[in-house]
């Protein structure tokens, strides 16, 4: 080796000047690294070209970039023609013929520079990066580019299966980036119809960034497309022969949502929200029905996982709520199918639907109904206070309206047992909502309309003298003297035979019998008495005595 590098500086001592050496502090210590480069070893040891004919005499200066020129006049590059526009930068000659450091390796080392765009026009260099320029370029040659044949190096990797393909050409650039074909499906399918048109829906980030990820490069037979099971394994579906396939619902070049599941399920109804974490079209019922997380044989998820309310009692949620009805509510029709007494017997009532009162008991048995009052506010509003507990008389409760409330006797025991014959029924006065705690004079002359239109009936309340039953009014009726006093009745009226009024006056007569037939009665001796009088108050006043009246009768 020793000997090798021995000859080689002697050779370039000569092709210095032979006996005309230049001193050794002429030669400068940088010689050492690039003696060996492409240009060196072509000039000085391969042409013996004198380093004073590029260097000149003074120093080893780096020779302008025209220098060449001088040998090489004829020399065009074909490959770097010159831009009168300055649009891509033109290299120089030493550019890529290397005299330097970093070109003593390769003779021409093109991905010094083609390893990054060059200009607005020219790519960096992406697939052939690695192989020889030189097999397809020629630098300085016309034609500039004369391409191997694809085949004579991806003679596995030719397309028999793709219609309308010319060559490789049609998908591939020379230089591109080893993936960038991809993009190239999704170009020329867009412009198609039928089947094969694919547009830009067909890759999605994360999951199908590329066409290649199903369809394998030169592979594009329908048999040779990947599976989707071979990259989404454990995926469960639900139990129904048309979800076997996952074509069924994932159209594979119109992105990653699913299709709507109404569009094979056209009459199921879905009133339950979307939930939030789930997208796409399919999503409504995705919340109930996730498609891939369900276990083998399982529908639809626990309505606990959402609903997480008591039940009501032992009952299933399916057996109240139908979860494809256009109401899932609960119906008076499905309770009956546990509560058939109850539902039976408020059929054609006002409280036939059952959620009216039991709108929240369905899922917490332990609360109560809403109170009456909710509905019959009129009638809260004016029954007596001992009457507020609507359940206090309607007993048979809203399960039983047609049961006739309790009697009223059970409560009111002293009114019942004091009411006069007559009186037994407690509605023929008072009506429970009609506000009234006690019957008015009206009320009785609903009955008694002709005591009530004569006589005391028409001066005073009838309970100044009766009382329908007890515990409170009077009684009896009470004496006369009691509103009629004594010293206030002149007349006959004071005579001791007359003290009893009864005897004379009726309550609810129109007037006192005071006819010659009344008297007679008690004083049978005078029935001769003047025979043709018809009024014995004519002479006999029971009044104040007026001046000419006779006040005794003559004896």
């Amino acid at each position: 080796m020793k000997l090798g590098f021995a000859i080689a500086i002697a050779m370039i001592l000569g092709a210095c000047g032979g006996s005309e050496r230049r001193p050794a502090e002429h030669v400068p210590a940088t010689w050492a690294e690039v003696r060996t480069s492409a240009g060196h070893t072509a000039h000085v040891a391969k042409h013996k070209v004198p380093c004073r004919d590029c260097h000149g005499d003074a120093s080893f200066a780096v020779p302008p970039a025209s220098l060449c020129e001088k040998c090489h006049a004829n020399t065009r590059a074909t490959v770097h023609p010159p831009d009168p526009l300055a649009l891509t930068h033109v290299p120089a000659c030493q550019e890529c013929h290397g005299f330097g450091k970093e070109q003593a390796i390769q003779p021409t080392n093109c991905m010094r520079c083609h390893a990054e765009p060059q200009g607005l026009h020219v790519a960096a260099v992406g697939a052939h990066s690695d192989e020889k320029c030189s097999d397809c370029h020629r630098a300085h040659g016309t034609p500039s580019l004369e391409p191997k044949q694809c085949t004579s190096c991806h003679a596995d990797q030719t397309n028999t299966q793709h219609a309308g393909l010319r060559g490789c050409l049609d998908c591939h650039q020379m230089h591109e980036e080893r993936t960038a074909a991809d993009a190239g499906c999704v170009r020329c399918h867009a412009t198609q119809k039928g089947k094969i048109h694919v547009d830009d829906r067909a890759l999605v980030a994360n999951s199908h960034p590329q066409c290649t990820s199903c369809h394998k490069p030169h592979q594009f037979g329908k048999t040779e497309v990947a599976t989707c099971a071979s990259c989404h394994q454990n995926k469960p579906v639900l139990v129904a022969a048309k979800h076997t396939a996952c074509a069924s619902c994932h159209t594979p070049h119109e992105g990653a949502d699913a299709k709507a599941c109404t569009s094979c399920h056209r009459d199921e109804h879905v009133a339950h929200p979307r939930p939030a974490d789930t997208g796409g079209a399919a999503s409504a019922c995705a919340g109930c029905h996730p498609p891939h997380k369900l276990a083998a044989g399982q529908k639809a998820v626990a309505c606990e996982t959402c609903h997480v309310k008591p039940h009501h009692g032992t009952a299933q949620c399916r057996d109240c709520h139908e979860p494809h009805a256009k109401n899932p509510l609960l119906a008076a029709g499905l309770c009956s199918n546990c509560h058939a007494p109850e539902t039976k017997s408020v059929a054609g009532g006002g409280h036939a639907g059952c959620i009216t009162c039991h709108a929240t008991a369905a899922h917490e048995p332990a609360k109560h109904p809403p109170a009456c009052a909710t509905c019959h506010t009129k009638q809260a509003s004016l029954v007596d206070k001992g009457h507020a507990d609507c359940a206090g008389c309607h007993r048979g409760g809203p399960h039983a309206p047609q049961k006739p409330p309790v009697a009223c006797a059970t409560c009111h025991t002293k009114q019942a047992s004091t009411a006069p014959p007559g009186h037994a029924q407690c509605a023929s006065c008072h009506e429970p909502h009609s506000g009234d705690k006690k019957p008015s004079a009206a009320t009785c002359a609903s009955c008694h309309a002709d005591r009530a239109s004569t006589g005391h009936g028409k001066q005073v309340a009838c309970a100044s003298c009766h009382r329908p039953h007890g515990p409170g009014g009077v009684a009896t009726p009470p004496a006369c003297t009691s509103c009629h006093p004594a010293t206030k009745r002149p007349g006959l009226h004071a005579n001791a035979g007359h003290a009893t009024c009864a005897s004379c006056h009726v309550a609810h007569e129109k007037a006192p019998r005071d006819d010659r037939a009344s008297c007679l009665s008690c004083h049978v001796k005078q029935q001769n008495h003047e025979p043709t009088a018809q009024r014995c108050s004519g002479c006999h006043p029971f009044g104040d005595g007026k001046p000419g009246v006779i006040k005794k009768p003559v004896q």
